[in-house]
């Protein structure tokens, strides 16, 4: 005799061994999804927004970056320290943690690609110099490494010296930490905090709602804008060269610039152009405002002296 090959179906009577009250809430839940999936077009589901998948990968960006730091940031023995108790070995084959408390000077061009094209299409629009692809500016840090710690804490200033009509500055705070160190080598991870200002000076053509507003005011209008900049970044430093307490070399860094900027404010500064407190007009100016996000890449010297 042949046997079936056909599979067997146990079927279970619904609900069977499950309270009523569970049962019935679950195929309320059931029947709501069903209609939802009936009612929504699968087309509307395919189109939604890019946003949601961008800010994804800016938030797993600056998961990436900023890791190391958190993971190395836990109380734990040193790894040198580590290695001398469990094994007897040469001190010239172990670093020793720097006990000393190190001063930073560093100085670095600094490149940028983040761009707002809302007011680049206004400067090219009245005639004005818009930024160029990759604007390169110049940073000046200052930064100190506590006794006995791995941490490096800064303090930045930075601007862009490419020729454009826009007049940008970041002053940043940063906190750092050292994931590698050796004598003469460090790559640091961390993330700065700060502020971002720019300022263009309307002294070519004017929008026709600018044109009253300057016959009142007798000024040179300017346009002037400030937010908050936040800027998770690695660096690498590099010291060949050491004499008893200084070192001098160099370094490299690479890091994402989130540049979440205000709306334009129209106003003036003073009737001979020079930098004073600015004075705003209390109208609206009209131009649009966007968020800047993009890599920055630097490079540069530096100094570090040491304190006993």
């Amino acid at each position: 005799m042949q046997k079936s090959c056909e599979p067997v179906v146990i079927r279970r009577k619904s609900g069977a061994g499950i309270p009523k009250f569970i049962n019935k809430t679950v195929s309320s839940a059931l029947q709501t999804h069903n209609n939802f999936l009936l009612t929504v077009p699968l087309s509307n589901l395919c189109n939604l927004p890019c946003r949601f998948s961008i800010m994804r990968y800016y938030f797993f960006l600056f998961l990436f970056i900023c890791l190391p730091v958190f993971l190395f940031s836990q109380s734990g023995s040193d790894s040198s320290m580590l290695i001398n108790k469990q094994a007897p070995l040469s001190s010239s084959y172990v670093h020793q943690r720097d006990s000393t408390f190190s001063l930073l000077f560093n100085a670095s061009t600094i490149f940028y690609t983040a761009k707002d094209s809302r007011i680049n299409n206004f400067l090219d629009k009245y005639g004005y110099t818009s930024p160029q692809t990759v604007p390169m500016g110049i940073r000046l840090e200052l930064a100190v490494i506590p006794f006995e710690s791995k941490m490096m804490y800064s303090i930045n200033a930075a601007t862009v010296v490419s020729r454009q009509s826009i007049v940008t500055a970041d002053f940043s705070l940063g906190a750092y930490r050292r994931f590698v160190e050796k004598k003469n080598f460090w790559i640091v991870a961390g993330l700065a905090l700060g502020v971002h200002y720019d300022r263009i000076v309307l002294n070519g053509n004017l929008p026709p709602s600018f044109d009253s507003i300057a016959n009142i005011y007798g000024n040179r209008l300017s346009l002037h804008r400030a937010g908050f900049v936040a800027e998770p970044s690695t660096k690498i430093y590099w010291y060949p060269f050491q004499w008893q307490k200084f070192q001098i070399g160099m370094f490299a860094g690479v890091g994402y610039d989130f540049d979440f900027n205000s709306q334009w404010k129209l106003g003036y500064y003073n009737k001979n152009g020079t930098y004073t407190t600015f004075h705003r007009i209390r109208q609206s100016s009209n131009v649009k405002t966007h968020h800047e996000y993009g890599w920055v890449f630097t490079a540069g010297l530096s100094a570090c002296i040491k304190f006993k």
